[in-house]
């Protein structure tokens, strides 16, 4: 990791008041009142195939949209993700998808991905989660479920997927390329997928909880500035009906 982007996350640390680290993310934002404090739009839609993006309005205003159809550790790491090319790249419109956030050999990409894993899961204490790993014995092959129960709890506690601790653990040990073996040991181990044998909401996207819907907060601050310019009579009431129509304001 560059000494650019360790200095983009001390930033991102005290501009958001993170202390070690957020957790979830969008609950930390909902609670800091973030439109008007970051003049930032947080959307969560359906947008197929890509896992997030970043855009720029007028009057500075930031737009980050993330797809709500992904596990919520998912989400979170993409929700940092387009963060990191705010505080990195800023002024630059980008779209990811899961390689973009994971996998990606571009410089961009690699230095959001870079951010997004310090700020929320920073690397001193992921070496204090990793001593527990070799202190317990849990790389051991009679150990695949202890292993698998222990990464579980680092997901919810940092709100992150299976597959980024779980490879986070395996780089530290020099056993990546063994990645699909380990975790078909695993699931041998539970008698089932990972995502059947931990809580299911949390690593399979469920409609019907908060986490998997598009966020209220966004359409409510683009209604209340679309009446704040037919009130002034910057816009014609055609208008203002118009654009909320498109965007699914006021449709029941």
């Amino acid at each position: 990791m560059t000494d650019y982007v360790i200095e983009a996350v001390k930033k991102a640390r005290k501009f958001f008041h993170i202390e070690d680290f957020p957790g979830n993310f969008f609950d930390l934002l909902e609670n800091q009142d973030y439109i008007k404090k970051y003049n930032l739009l947080l959307f969560k839609e359906d947008i197929s195939k890509l896992t997030g993006f970043i855009g720029y309005g007028e009057k500075k205003i930031s737009v980050i949209c993330i797809n709500y159809k992904r596990p919520i550790g998912h989400q979170n790491f993409t929700l940092a993700h387009e963060l990191g090319h705010w505080f990195l790249h800023y002024g630059q419109n980008i779209s990811d998808n899961d390689k973009n956030c994971v996998y990606s050999s571009d410089r961009i990409e690699q230095e959001a991905n870079s951010f997004a894993a310090e700020l929320l899961y920073p690397e001193k204490l992921f070496s204090q989660d990793y001593l527990k790993v070799l202190e317990n014995d849990l790389l051991q092959n009679g150990r695949r479920k202890d292993l698998a129960i222990y990464i579980d709890t680092l997901c919810h506690k940092y709100c992150l997927s299976f597959d980024m601790v779980f490879r986070k653990i395996l780089y530290k040990s020099r056993q990546v390329v063994q990645h699909d073996k380990i975790k078909k040991q695993i699931e041998n181990a539970l008698h089932c997928k990972i995502s059947e044998y931990f809580e299911k909401d949390f690593y399979v996207p469920n409609e019907k909880l908060p986490e998997y819907q598009p966020l209220k907060t966004p359409y409510l601050e683009l209604e209340r500035r679309i009446d704040e310019l037919l009130e002034l009579g910057k816009i014609g009431k055609a208008t203002a009906e118009s654009i909320k129509y498109r965007n699914g304001i006021g449709i029941d």
